[in-house]
Order: structure tokens, then C-alpha cells, then sequence
């Protein structure tokens, strides 16, 4: 936004987070907490559209930590910014709310009904009709993204933290995944569909699946990333190795099967989750004009190895 000429502030829970903004950036940075009402209206003061992107996303924490976060915070952030009369927000949900145990064989749109199974997915759906219901009712003008796999520098999600742990020390299968596909986004192209979309007035009360239009299958996947490992010229000879055996094992359902029940969680790390073989359609934010700049895996696992780009995901922004 800084590059559009828009003066930003950020909005951070914990201090330490002031680090992701370089002061030559020109960012301002507001402390707040989604729970205190008091901290939000002074962080909206004087804005005019915000971004809502902060989310509770630890698979480990209680049910109800999920809905306090993520549904009663963005509650008080809506009602907050009606009473600042801010003007537009989008609010950031996630695949997850079309459900976790769903089943398609074609693209799912956003016509598929959500029926979120786990607490994240669930606390999420209802941040999305919560956000778009006060939206609707006294504003602000409200727009809500759904992102898929989202891979890319500062990824901070418990299943990013994990999966670069184990590509430097275990070997990376894709289970029971063999023969199917998934749908991705890089966090660039989440952040700038999410610019785009608040530009359009004919976006106000519309959801949007963000995802790379064409899905990879997880053999390719494998295949990207050793070829990104290769290509990132960083030392990484034991993480190479371990990829290139990773494809080898891939192929052989027995040799896995053998070095799972044998190595367990020790050698083996099963990169993809439940839900992960779905497949998202974008057809609706490509009608918009947007483009996906990351559409090749091999890139965004490139971008995700060097960290050269600068990821904003985690963090609320306003524009003023």
C-alpha cells in the first residue's frame, strides 16, 4: 500500500511484531488486542478502510480460544470500526469454512454451501457472516477473501513452522495423497487480490476463494520443491538429499509404508493435512481482472526458501 502512495497503520498484538515493519518503510504501527474495544477505536482512529488478517490458526488450542479470537474479535473490530465510520474492510477467512471433510470432484466455488467441521474453520465462518452482517447493517462496506494453502516468506502457521523443520531433517511423504491434487496461493498474491478487491465498490458483501486457478498434484509438488532447492544456491545438501529420497520413497507405496511404520514421526513427516487434496476454483476473482502473479509452485517454494520477499499476513493493517 505504501507503494500505492497510502499512509498505513498496522495493527500488532505483541510488540516484538514491530520488527516486520522497517522504519524506512514508513509504516505506523498501533498495538492492539481484538478483545479490548478501547484499543481498537483508538487504532481506527482517523482510518478510512482496514484489512483484517489476524487470526488465532493453532490446531492445538481449545475450541473456545478459537471463537474468542476469531469470531467475538472480529465482532468488536467491526462494531468498532462502524462507530469510527470507517468506511471499507475485508476481512480475511479461509478455505477451511467449506469444510475439512468435504468431498468434490470438481472445483469448489464459491455456490458450495460452508459446512466448516473444526473449531478454526467454524470460528472463521462465523467471523465471515458476523463481519458481513454488521457490514451490512451500519457499515463498513465489507468484503471477505477465502484463501487456500497459503505458502510463502513469513509464513508463521503452525504447519509452516513444522514443514521447514522437516525439510532439513526427515524425509517429507504425502501419504494417503498419491495421485491427487491440491489447490495453493502465494501470500503475495492473497495480499494483492485483497488490495484489488477493496478498490471495487461492486465487491461490497461478496466472498472470493483466492486460489492459483490451476492445482498441482502432490508428485509435481515433490518435484518443485527439490528443483527449488537446487535452485536457491544455499547450502542445503542435507535438505537436498533428503528431498530427492522423499521423491524416490514417494513412488514406492511399500518402501513408505516401511519407513513410516518403521521411522515414525522421527524420520517421517506427512507434509499434507486433511482437506489439503481439495481443490478451489478463483473463476469469480479472475472475473474481476485480478491476475495471480505466483502461479508456478516451484516458484513460490523458491520465494518461501530465500524469504526475500517481505509477508504481511499475520498483521491488521488500515489505510488512511
Amino acid at each position: 500500500m505504501r507503494r500505492r502512495g497510502v499512509l498505513v497503520r498496522a495493527g500488532i498484538h505483541r510488540l516484538s511484531h514491530i520488527a516486520s515493519f522497517p522504519r524506512d518503510h514508513g509504516v505506523e504501527v498501533a498495538r492492539l488486542d481484538l478483545l479490548d474495544k478501547q484499543s481498537l477505536v483508538r487504532a481506527m482512529d482517523g482510518v478510512d478502510a482496514f484489512y483484517h488478517f489476524a487470526a488465532l490458526i493453532d490446531p492445538k488450542a481449545q475450541s473456545e480460544d478459537h471463537f474468542q479470537i476469531n469470531a467475538e474479535g472480529t465482532k468488536n473490530l467491526w462494531t468498532c470500526a462502524a462507530a469510527c465510520s470507517v468506511r471499507a474492510a475485508l476481512y480475511c477467512s479461509s478455505a477451511s469454512v467449506y469444510g475439512l471433510l468435504s468431498s468434490s470432484s470438481q472445483p469448489i466455488t464459491e455456490d458450495v454451501r460452508p459446512r466448516a467441521v473444526e473449531p478454526y474453520g467454524r470460528s472463521k465462518l462465523l467471523g465471515e457472516s458476523t463481519a458481513l452482517e454488521i457490514g451490512a447493517q451500519s457499515g463498513p462496506a465489507t468484503v471477505v477473501i477465502r484463501p487456500v494453502a497459503v505458502f510463502g516468506p513469513g509464513d508463521q502457521s503452525p504447519f509452516g513452522r513444522s514443514f521447514r523443520r522437516a525439510a532439513v531433517s526427515r524425509l517429507l511423504f504425502a501419504g494417503a495423497f498419491r495421485g491427487r491434487k491440491f489447490s495453493f496461493v502465494h501470500v503475495e498474491d492473497v495480499a494483492e487480490a485483497a488490495v484489488h478487491l477493496m478498490q471495487s465498490d461492486a465487491c461490497n458483501g461478496q466472498a472470493y476463494n483466492v486460489s492459483v486457478e490451476d492445482p498441482i498434484s502432490f508428485e509435481c509438488a515433490f518435484q518443485a520443491y527439490t528443483r527449488a532447492l537446487i535452485r536457491s544456491g544455499r547450502s542445503q545438501v542435507r535438505a537436498r538429499l533428503l528431498a530427492r529420497l522423499s521423491a524416490v520413497a514417494q513412488k514406492l507405496p511399500v518402501l513408505s509404508h516401511l519407513l513410516s511404520t518403521l521411522g515414525g514421526e522421527r524420520l517421517v513427516f506427512t507434509v499434507w493435512q486433511p482437506g489439503f487434496d481439495m481443490t478451489y476454483s478463483s473463476e469469480k476473482l479472475l472475473r474481476t481482472s485480478f491476475q495471480f502473479k505466483w502461479t508456478r509452485f516451484e516458484d513460490v517454494m523458491l520465494s518461501w526458501i530465500n524469504e526475500k520477499h517481505v509477508s504481511t499476513y499475520h498483521a491488521s493493517s488500515g489505510e488512511r
